[in-house]
């Protein structure tokens, strides 16, 4: 697959108490919608206009387009938010007054020149504040991780940017890592809730391998396409779509350690309370994994499911963070 992920990680300093929600994803991608419309948007009454987008780092980053997507809905923005995680899943996440946690946010394809927006719109979060009660905080360090080299760069010298990321994932890292895996067992921590829905809509309860790459190719294909230059052809895709899938239905669910979690959050775009639901725990998958390891990978960088923009469908595979 031709696209590249960068990995950052903003490890924050909190100066009042910040009170954030079980999952904190949508807190924290909400505030950061926040903090970039005061300042990276030149033209707010056109925020659906796709060739605005384009050049808006804002809006490439994450308001609605009108572009038609893989699944025909709007396309996946080109970040996904790394959330800190709470003690136990459904618990909220307290930081109090000189406490350190980290947010970590993946930027996909080209979305990586938006770096130096992303970098402000933390700045001013931390200014107006975060979560219940908005909590303050100061950024402490930022660096680019590569979790499948296990490199680090420290991007920030005191409160200056020094360096851009330059750890990416991709493609031939991936089918590296992906070679060295076992090819008849796997373990998946979902760490964050992830929904995956199947059959017009209906929400599974747990990762069935099937549905967990069906979905997991259509995200692959969607952030291919609206954000690297020269995607993998479409009829390639649906080649590899139903070869994968059909062959899915022959991998079994061995073991699962899986609880759904209900979880409500608030949008500050349209002073609704939308819900970023979904199922957290461990599950064992056994039988011929060698043509799906490569997918994996990716989808532990990538996300997977509903709601990935706000952390959602994070899952760590095996040793891979």
């Amino acid at each position: 697959m031709n696209l590249t992920v960068h990995h950052l990680l903003f490890t924050l300093r909190a100066q009042t108490l910040v009170h954030l929600g079980p999952q904190a994803g949508a807190q924290i991608r909400g505030g950061l919608w926040a903090a970039l419309r005061e300042f990276a948007c030149a033209a707010p009454k056109v925020q659906g206009d796709p060739d605005h987008a384009q050049h808006c780092p804002m809006c490439r980053l994450v308001a609605l387009e009108t572009a038609e997507s893989a699944r025909g809905g709007t396309p996946p923005r080109p970040f996904a938010v790394r959330p800190p995680l709470p003690a136990q899943p459904g618990q909220d996440c307290l930081f109090y007054s000189g406490e350190s946690f980290v947010v970590g946010v993946n930027l996909f394809g080209g979305a990586v020149d938006s770096f130096p927006y992303l970098c402000q719109a933390f700045y001013r979060l931390g200014q107006l504040g975060l979560g219940y009660g908005r909590g303050q905080f100061t950024i402490e360090r930022l660096q680019a991780v590569n979790p499948l080299t296990g490199a680090t760069h420290d991007l920030m010298d005191g409160r200056r940017i020094v360096a851009l990321p330059d750890l990416p994932v991709e493609g031939e890292l991936v089918r590296r890592v992906a070679g060295e895996l076992p090819a008849d067992r796997l373990r998946l921590r979902f760490l964050t809730p992830t929904e995956l829905t199947y059959q017009g809509g209906r929400s599974a309860s747990r990762p069935y391998f099937d549905v967990l790459i069906a979905r997991l190719l259509e995200r692959c294909q969607a952030l291919e396409q609206h954000y690297t230059a020269a995607p993998t052809p479409r009829a390639l895709w649906q080649e590899r779509y139903l070869a994968l899938t059909q062959a899915a239905q022959g991998v079994q669910l061995a073991e699962q350690q899986i609880r759904w979690v209900r979880v409500k959050s608030g949008s500050r775009r349209t002073n609704s309370l939308n819900a970023v639901s979904g199922f957290v725990g461990e599950a064992v998958v056994e039988g011929d994994l060698a043509s799906f390891r490569e997918w994996l990978v990716w989808g532990a960088s990538l996300h997977v499911g509903k709601n990935a923009v706000k952390g959602n469908g994070w899952y760590a595979l095996d040793a891979l963070i």
